[in-house]
C-alpha cells in the first residue's frame, strides 16, 4: 500500500501541475466554445417575463407600408416624439442615426425643437471609419440635435468570437469609454450617474493607456435574456404616430425606438435567435433596471477559485465512502457545476468552470496511472 507521504507527495505534484495547466487553459481561451454552450443552455431555462417598463415603438413593415420608404424625412420623427410627450413617455431611447444632415434643414430643425421639449430624449453614438480602412471617428447627431438631446448613449453591440451576442459593454468611447450605453443613459436620466466602480460588469485593465485613436470598451456584462425575439412589447411606430394606441401604453414607459423591418438596422445573432438591435437594447435596459446582469469574474477570480477546487479532489481521493473510482470524479464535476450555478443563480456571477473540469479529469487520470502500479497485488 502506498505511503503516505507518497501520496501527499502525489498530490501535491498533481495539484501544482494542475495549475500550470490551469493557467494556460484560461490564457489560450480554449474552453470558451464550452463555456459559452453552457451559459447558452442554462440562459434557455432562466429566462423572464418582462413587465411593462419598457416598450419598444417599432419601424416595422406596417409602418413602412403606410409612411414610406425609409429613412423617412426627420420631421416625422419629430411628430413622433411630440406624440410620446404628450402621452407621458418616462424617457426615450431612439436607436436611429442622426448624425448625416437632412436635405431640408427644417426637419434637422423640427426634431431638435421636439427633443428640446420633450426633454428626455437619449440618441445614439457609435464609431465609424469615414474612409476604407481609415482611422475611427464618432458617429455623433448633428449638431442641433445634439445640442438639444438629454444625453447620448453608445450602442455597441459585445459580439463574441462565434458572432453570438451573450452581453453589453455598459462603458464604451473613443480612446477612452465614457458614453453610457443607451440603456444606461436613459436611466442616467433619472438617477444620478453611478461611479464606474459602482457599475456591474468586467472590467478593462489597460483601457487608461489606449490609443485616442481605439474605440475602449469597458463594464462588460452578460445578459440573462428574456426570451427571442418578440418577447418584449412592441408598438407601431404608424400606430403610435397615427395616435391609435391608447395612452396607457405609453405613459410612465421607457420606450425604444428602432428598426424591426428585415434589411433595417442590425438584426443580432443571440443564443436564442436573430434579434433586432433595438430589442437587444430593450433587454440591457430591464436587465440594468432591475438588477439582473451578470458580471463574469477576472483572471485572478477565475483562477483563485479554480484552484480551491481543483485541491478537492486530490484531498478526498482514498477517504472511506469515497474510494478511487470514477465516483470521486462525478463527485468532483457535480461540485463544480453546482458552485458556477450558484453563483450565477444567487450572486448574478459568472465563473466559466469548464477549465477546472478539464484540469480535474486530467488529474485524475494521472493519479491512477501514477498510483496504479503501488497498489497491492491480490490472489
Amino acid at each position: 500500500m502506498p505511503t503516505t507521504a507518497f501520496t501527499w507527495l502525489v498530490r501535491g505534484m498533481l495539484w501544482m501541475a494542475g495549475i500550470g495547466l490551469l493557467v494556460l487553459l484560461i490564457v489560450s481561451d480554449l474552453t470558451v466554445p464550452l463555456d459559452n454552450a453552457l451559459y447558452d443552455l442554462h440562459a434557455r431555462y432562466w429566462r423572464y417575463t418582462p413587465d411593462d417598463r419598457v416598450v419598444i415603438v417599432a419601424i416595422d413593415p406596417k409602418s413602412l407600408d403606410e409612411i414610406g420608404r425609409f429613412p423617412w424625412p426627420r420631421s416625422i420623427h419629430a411628430q413622433l416624439i411630440d406624440r410620446l410627450t404628450t402621452d407621458g413617455a418616462r424617457g426615450i431611447g431612439m436607436d436611429v442615426t442622426m448624425s448625416a444632415p437632412s436635405n431640408d434643414p427644417k426637419n434637422d430643425e423640427e426634431v431638435a425643437a421636439a427633443i428640446h421639449s420633450n426633454g428626455k430624449v437619449v440618441l445614439p453614438v457609435f464609431a465609424e471609419a469615414v474612409t476604407l480602412g481609415g482611422s475611427l471617428q464618432e458617429a455623433l447627431p448633428v449638431p442641433p440635435i445634439a445640442q438639444s438631446v438629454a444625453a447620448l448613449g453608445q450602442v455597441d453591440a459585445a459580439k463574441d468570437n462565434d458572432e453570438q451576442v451573450r452581453g453589453a459593454y455598459l462603458k464604451a468611447g473613443l480612446g477612452s469609454p465614457y458614453w453610457p450605453s443607451l440603456a444606461l443613459a436613459l436611466l442616467q436620466l433619472e438617477h444620478a450617474a453611478p461611479n464606474n466602480t459602482l457599475l456591474p460588469g468586467l472590467h478593462d485593465p489597460i483601457h487608461g493607456d489606449a490609443s485616442p485613436y481605439l474605440w475602449m470598451r469597458d463594464n462588460y456584462v452578460l445578459l440573462r435574456y428574456a426570451g427571442p425575439a418578440g418577447t418584449f412589447g412592441r408598438l407601431s411606430y404608424v400606430d403610435v404616430l397615427n395616435n391609435r394606441v391608447p395612452t396607457n401604453l405609453l405613459k410612465d414607459r421607457w420606450v425604444l425606438v428602432g428598426a424591426t423591418a428585415e434589411g433595417l438596422g442590425d438584426i443580432l445573432q443571440t443564443p436564442d435567435s436573430p434579434m433586432p438591435g433595438v430589442e437587444y437594447q430593450a433587454n440591457v435596459l430591464e436587465s440594468l433596471e432591475r438588477g439582473m446582469l451578470v458580471t463574469p469574474l477576472d483572471f485572478l477570480r477565475q483562477f483563485a477559485l479554480a484552484a480551491v477546487l481543483l485541491a478537492l479532489p486530490l484531498l478526498l481521493y482514498g477517504l472511506p465512502g469515497i474510494g478511487r473510482n470514477w465516483v470521486l470524479l462525478l463527485i468532483s464535476a457535480l461540485l463544480v457545476l453546482a458552485t458556477c450555478l450558484a453563483l450565477l443563480r444567487g450572486w448574478y456571477v459568472w465563473w466559466p468552470p469548464m477549465t477546472c473540469l478539464a484540469v480535474i479529469v486530467v488529474e485524475f487520470v494521472a493519479w491512477q496511472l501514477l498510483m496504479r502500479d503501488r497498489r497491492p497485488a491480490h490472489g
